[in-house]
């Protein structure tokens, strides 16, 4: 009788045994074979993760001075115009998910840098503008930032760190969950401070020549603002894109190569837009003459 009460005992722990593994497992293959199929955010969830970033930006208006829109409604007409150039190209696949209608110039003229987020929310800072020479080499920057979020090249990245940091683990520990619930201050600040890989630095550089080969743009903008860095060489700080691939001359030649292939036009835009949307921008003020003694 003993033998069999353990015996018992013992099917009876096998068989909750199996159910607990099927609670678990059944939930755990399909959130995990989901992953598999998609990065662990999907469109959608780039989108709320560049909502958070543009909530920090705001919020940190120190290190990020947005130029209001009701006071510079001129400069920002002049952006839109240009992001409209690179997002209508057919190759654009997020256009009506990502908010690339949201964008913002960040009052700095000591930063020569443009980035989009994951979800397309657009920052240009105004020492980028007012250091290219031609719209077309901005039109180039822009359309390469909007590869990085189109290719969704951000949420790559992140799934990398968040297996690193063992966030598979707390999701495990936390089912059945949505991705978006557990972005937090530590992976936004991994976020604003992303930086890519040298194949996907190669393919934002190809796609930004896909972009504007549609656009009214020199469709090999982005080689002009590459040479133009290149000929200024230490006497400018490096910007983020160009941070961890610095090598310019063969990207150079990357992106002029893909401009031959395509047979786009790498003719450059009217310059008088480009002047006024520079002028359009706030100035520096003119240093007071000292008073004669």
């Amino acid at each position: 009788m003993k033998l069999l009460q353990l015996i018992g005992g013992f099917l009876y722990a096998v068989r909750w045994l199996i159910v607990a593994v099927l609670a678990i497992g059944v939930p755990l293959y399909v959130y995990f074979a989901f992953i598999a199929k998609d990065p662990v955010f999907g469109p959608k969830e780039d989108v709320e993760l560049g909502k958070m970033s543009a909530q920090s930006i705001a919020e940190d208006p120190k290190e990020y001075p947005i130029l209001p829109e009701s006071e510079y409604p001129e400069a920002y007409s002049h952006l839109r115009r240009i992001v409209g150039g690179v997002i209508g190209s057919p190759e654009i696949q997020y256009r009506d998910v990502f908010a690339y209608d949201q964008m913002k110039i960040i009052n700095r003229d000591d930063v020569l840098n443009a980035f989009c987020t994951p979800g397309g929310y657009i920052y240009v800072y105004t020492g980028l503008i007012k250091y290219l020479d031609q719209e077309d080499h901005l039109a180039g920057v822009l359309g390469h930032e909007i590869a990085h979020a189109e290719k969704r090249h951000g949420s790559t990245r992140l799934q990398k760190e968040f297996g690193v940091k063992g966030l598979t683990g707390f999701l495990l520990l936390t089912l059945p969950i949505s991705p978006s619930d557990y972005i937090n201050a530590s992976i936004l600040k991994e976020l604003l401070g992303l930086s890519y890989s040298r194949d996907q630095e190669a393919q934002a550089d190809e796609y930004s020549v896909r972009y504007l080969a549609t656009s009214d743009y020199a469709c090999d903008g982005t080689a002009g603002f590459f040479i133009k860095l290149r000929e200024a060489g230490d006497d400018v700080g490096i910007p983020e894109m160009l941070s961890d691939h610095p090598d310019t001359g063969s990207r150079v030649s990357a992106i002029q190569g893909e401009a031959k292939r395509l047979g786009c036009s790498t003719e450059p835009a009217d310059p008088s837009r480009w002047k006024a949307f520079q002028q359009s921008l706030p100035q520096d003020e003119p240093a007071e003459e000292a008073a004669p003694e």
